[in-house]
């Protein structure tokens, strides 16, 4: 009676082989020799295939006979010479599956035929440079990795690189055991192994004991196969834990690190729920969803497809929260988070879309509406310049108008927000190409608000006034003989004509280096178009760029109160932006605009000589004679402007002179000769403090031989303005003119019955600081401790004498008006006072607890006054103010002199120099300092530390960090570092849309040979970056014309064409002359061959 048969899983796509004749014997011989030879030439491929699964293949295989498997070789042999017909297809589709997936859960395991590995780990239709990556594979899946970047060292290669990757398994300590044995209350440790588990035997286990553990056990014909040895830890007191104490499931054996995220992620949902309107808990639990991506395993690296599946997650919960939103400020924070999140699913055109709508509907934030220019303007793909432009008007107009309406309570913030949009349309104007309409806008502005008449006008008989000035084309600010706008309303068109403009020298462009040659003509035309021209110069006709009209810039044009100084003070403030000079900053408005990437420019426009003489020059470092004042220069400074900072008398900021940053007059973004007059003009007409003293410092730098006559014709209309005099006698004493700087100073402080009380008592107090720190520096301790005892008098007196009583009666008036001045708001002239103390107390004190020689001070005791007052204004709430960054420059600046002339403890100096970097982590004095104390002790890297942990934080993250980051690695790393430092400032998103930095990448490419292979693909991604960036594209015609195809350099320079940026020189016409020369020598060559 035969066996019923059993059913054998069948697949759709199962064929039963043909049966064929038996094969001769001599043929099957003449195969197996041909196999056996194949096989040994693959042998070297084979070297890297999973040994565990070639030894149950073996194992498998041993098991069946040996006329199986001749049997199956023949039909195998035979199958592949069995005639197909033509109309049978080459793929099967089986649209049914294994059924076998719903008996087991996966395939049938007895079903899988046996089978070898071919390839070396490679995997058919992937890369040819993608391997299974043995170590992350299980028996689900498997993980293909780049087997060049494992060669080239990502790989881990040492011993415990896999224990690594395994997660942590918690033991605990086995129940039976600890019932037997409890734990004694004198151990002070406990035992991992049974001790007497080595001296019981196998046979002696309890049958609890093997009952308990049958979980262990695994019968042999289990189709899990042999159980594994690691399934438990070595020792018989102790086990595995599992996620629950009841559970003995394997599941549970690992210990699970996340539990802790996943509760903080629950408390997270409960806070919401509970308070709905509160912001901080909606984005505390929006954030915590990246910690939940992570939580499984640490090294495991985020997906694409991860990233965007908790991207959707967050805009959910984003939009969730705006719903609960009450204040504008909780809808920047949500909207500016969504948008964030949605740069990762949305595209670009839907980007566009929501930000337009969110601008529309929260007009009133210049937060939301600047991050939508923001991504106008840095989308490569939609920007065109008339766009942006338009984008630019519509804003400034409507707050025009609003700003206009009677009873609005909002101006002052309306003005502010005008004023920024102003400075950053005209930078933006010039960046593109179209320099002359942003100067014009300039004139305009400082026309109206600084040159008005005195006559009270209304908007619209005003703008009639000066379109009338404007179109007769007398000399506006800034140019020669301009005696503005009031001077043409009271005495009509007295002003002499200027000078004719003429067109530079001619084009020389050659075919043969053709876009190098364009980029030098194009650069002469952007030279002689920086200022904008009338209709009686001689400039190119073609151009309808070159003279402006009043229509053009009519409607970018605003009134100021006529009682705001403030707002005045503030547009002046911007024009210095404008100029790429340093601002004084004194309002927190225009602190944050010098650190804003679009309005600073750092390194775009600067001579290219300068920057490699700045950044690349590394023998600065190394020469035991150089300066320390120059070794902790900062090419791009970012500190708060007192009068030494000004006159670049500090290490902080250093001598820059514009002829230094531009190789020569002639070169910089703007005309130097117009900076100069303007500043001039508004010292003449316009004469305030802040004005003339920033005029007074720029001579000084640019223009030394004339100081003297300057200043006296300054001070001339300016007889009663202590601060004047107290900035000339600086520039004396820096001239080495010390006699002419103590007879300055005397005779000011001599004029206290010429002022009024309340101004003596703000200004005074900065002449005797200035004095007392000259006296300070040319080591003269007496003197200066004369000046500090005289303050209380008012009056110079070189015979005081120090006694207890008379610095007694010092300290106690600094102390008093110190704290009257914090009192009454005068915060600027109570830091003055809270410096002078500090002096005070260096040079009288001795408290002995540092080592000091003949020269220095009592630097710990004063250092202690410095912290007493800081944190006095900390506890104001002044922490961020920009007093309190000036005082703590004082305290560095103190810390720097004692080292400079004597012995000092490098931990004091780093303990205090950690607080100030903690209060204020962008500020470059203290850094360079920081960088200076430490770069004598190599023991550990402190400096990248503080760096990387308080200075380029998200929330510190500034373009001068950046710089100062990568200045440090260009001298103290090596150049990979300092690549690296570049790839981590562009990819941060404080700064990867600032051009000078991007300019300065490129320029640090093309100077180091190793990375002159990238310098290409760099200069793309810039442009990309900053599509309305002219410079990148010149710059990158002047360095890297003989790197790319003629080609590709007329498809970039074709992309300024499409993106509307400003082109002197047209090489349309040249491109074609090329191209019918090129085919006539082809016709040509053509004929000759014949």
């Amino acid at each position: 009676m035969s066996e019923p048969k059993t059913n054998i899983p069948k697949f759709a796509s199962f064929r039963p082989k043909a049966t064929t004749p038996a094969v001769p014997e001599e043929a099957k011989a003449e195969r197996s020799s041909k196999r056996q030879h194949n096989h040994r030439s693959h042998t070297g491929n084979d070297a890297t295939h999973d040994r565990h699964h070639k030894k149950s293949h073996h194992e498998r295989c041993r098991s069946e006979s040996t006329e199986r498997i001749s049997l199956h070789e023949a039909s195998l042999e035979a199958s592949q010479f069995q005639p197909k017909s033509e109309s049978q297809g080459v793929f099967e589709v089986d649209r049914k599956g294994d059924e076998k997936n719903l008996v087991y859960g996966s395939i049938h395991r007895y079903s899988v035929p046996p089978f070898h590995r071919f390839g070396a780990g490679r995997v058919l239709g992937a890369p040819k440079d993608t391997k299974i990556d043995r170590d992350y594979g299980d028996e689900k899946g498997i993980v293909l990795s780049n087997w060049r970047g494992l060669r080239s060292g990502f790989r881990e290669k040492y011993v415990f690189s896999k224990a690594e990757r395994e997660r942590p398994r918690l033991l605990r300590i086995r129940p039976q055991v600890e019932a037997e044995e409890p734990k004694g209350s004198d151990a002070d440790f406990v035992f991992l192994q049974h001790p007497g588990g080595k001296k019981r035997k196998r046979s002696e286990q309890s049958a609890a004991d093997s009952s308990g553990s049958d979980h262990d056990e695994r019968d042999y014909r289990s189709i899990y196969g042999r159980v594994n040895s690691k399934d438990q830890p070595p020792g018989d007191g102790i086990e595995y834990a599992t996620e629950s104490s009841s559970s003995g499931s394997e599941a549970g054996r690992t210990m699970k690190v996340d539990a802790s995220i996943r509760q903080k992620n629950i408390t997270l949902s409960r806070k919401v729920e509970e308070a709905p309107h509160e912001v901080e808990a909606w984005i505390a639990l929006i954030e915590h969803q990246d910690a939940l991506i992570r939580s499984q395993n640490d090294r495991h690296r985020v997906t694409n497809a991860e990233i965007r599946s908790a991207a959707d997650i967050k805009i959910h919960m984003y939009e969730k929260a705006l719903g609960n939103a009450r204040s504008l400020e909780d809808r920047e924070r949500l909207l500016i988070g969504l948008m964030k999140e949605g740069e990762k699913i949305w595209e670009v055109k839907d980007q566009s879309e929501r930000w337009e709508q969110i601008s529309k509907e929260n007009i009133d934030s210049l937060l939301l509406w600047t991050s939508y220019l923001n991504f106008k303007q840095t989308t490569f793909s939609t920007f065109r310049h008339e766009d942006i432009k338009e984008v630019f008007t519509k804003r400034i107009k409507s707050l025009s108008e609003a700003a206009l309406v009677p009873g609005t309570t909002s101006t002052a913030s309306l003005y502010h927000q005008q004023i920024y949009l102003l400075l950053r349309f005209t930078l933006y104007l010039r960046e593109s190409g179209y320099s002359e309409l942003a100067v014009s806008i300039w004139q305009g502005l400082l026309e109206i608000n600084c040159f008005s008449p005195n006559s009270i006008l209304s908007q619209a008989e005003a703008m009639k006034k000066f379109g009338a000035f404007w179109e007769s084309e007398v000399p506006r600010i800034g140019e020669e003989s301009a005696l503005g706008w009031r001077h043409f309303v009271e005495n009509g068109d007295a002003s002499e004509a200027p000078d004719v403009l003429v067109n530079g020298e001619e084009d020389t462009i050659k075919n043969k280096s053709l876009f190098k040659t364009w980029a030098v003509a194009e650069r002469l035309r952007m030279r002689g178009s920086r200022t904008p021209a009338r209709t009686m110069d001689d400039v190119a006709e073609d151009d309808p760029f070159r003279v402006i009209l009043f229509s053009d810039i009519e409607e970018f044009l605003i009134q100021l109160p006529f009682q705001s100084q403030d707002l005045r003070h503030l547009l002046l403030e911007g024009l210095l932006l404008f100029c790429r000079l340093p601002a004084v900053c004194e309002t927190e408005n225009a602190k944050k605009w010098s650190g804003d990437v679009f309005v600073n420019g750092y390194l775009l426009e600067d001579d290219m000589s300068w920057i490699r003489e700045e950044y690349f020059s590394t023998t600065q470092g190394e020469s035991v004679d150089y300066d320390l004042m120059d070794l902790l220069n900062v090419p791009v400074p970012n500190v708060t402007i007192s009068p030494e900072e000004l006159l670049g008398s500090n290490f902080s900021s250093g001598k820059q002179r514009w002829k230094d940053k531009y190789a020569g007059e002639d070169n910089g973004p703007i005309s130097y000769r117009w900076i100069r007059n303007t500043l001039k003009q508004l010292t003449d007409v316009y004469s305030t403090e802040h004005i003339a003293e920033y005029y007074l410092a720029f001579e000084f730098l640019n223009e030394p031989a004339t100081i003297k006559k300057v200043s006296k014709s300054v001070l001339k209309r300016n007889p009663t303005k202590l601060r004047l005099y107290n900035l000339y006698a600086l520039i004396e004493w820096s001239r080495g003119n010390k006699d002419v700087a103590r007879g300055v100073f005397s005779a000011a402080l001599n004029l206290r019955g010429s002022l009024s009380e309340v101004d003596w008592n703000k200004d005074s107090i900065v002449l005797w600081r200035s004095w007392i720190w000259a006296s300070l520096k040319e080591r003269d301790n007496n003197a200066a401790l004369q000046h500090l005892l005289s303050i209380a008098d008012g009056t110079p007196n070189g015979d005081v004498s120090v006694t207890p009583a008379a610095l007694l009666r010092a300290r106690q008036y600094l102390v008093s008006n110190r704290d009257y001045l914090i009192s009454s708001g005068s915060l600027r002239s109570a830091v003055v006072h809270a410096e002078c103390l500090v002096l005070l107390e260096y040079l009288a004190g001795s408290s002995g607890k540092e080592t000091k020689s003949t020269g220095q001070g009592d630097i710990s005791l004063a250092l202690d006054t410095c912290t007493s007052f800081s944190q006095t204004l900390v506890s104001r709430d002044l922490t961020h103010c920009t007093s309190h960054e000036v005082f703590l420059q004082f305290a560095a600046r103190l810390l720097f002199h004692n080292a400079r002339i004597g012995p000092f403890r490098p931990a004091l100096i780093r303990e205090h120099l950690t607080r100030f970097l903690n209060l204020f982590p962008q500020n470059t004095m203290f850094l360079s300092l920081y960088t200076w104390n430490e770069a004598r002790l190599r023991v550990d890297n402190r400096v990248r530390t503080i760096l990387l942990n308080t200075v380029l934080i998200t929330e510190n993250d500034t373009l001068t960090s950046r710089l100062f980051a990568i200045q440090y690695e260009i001298r103290h790393g090596t150049i990979h570092s300092a690549r690296s430092a570049f790839e981590h400032a562009l990819s941060s998103p404080a700064t990867k849309y600032s051009a000078g930095l991007w300019r300065f990448y490129i320029i640090y490419c093309n100077e180091t040979p190793q990375f002159h292979a990238q310098a290409k693909d760099v200069w793309y991604r810039a442009i990309r970056a900053c599509p309305w960036a002219k410079e990148l594209y010149l710059i990158g015609f002047e360095k890297m014309s003989d790197m790319l195809p003629f080609s590709e350099l007329k498809s970039i320079w074709r992309i300024m064409g499409e993106k509307e940026l400003r082109v002197h020189v047209d090489l349309e016409e040249r491109f074609e002359d090329m191209a019918e020369l090129e085919s006539t020598t082809r016709e040509q060559r053509r004929l000759e061959h014949r």
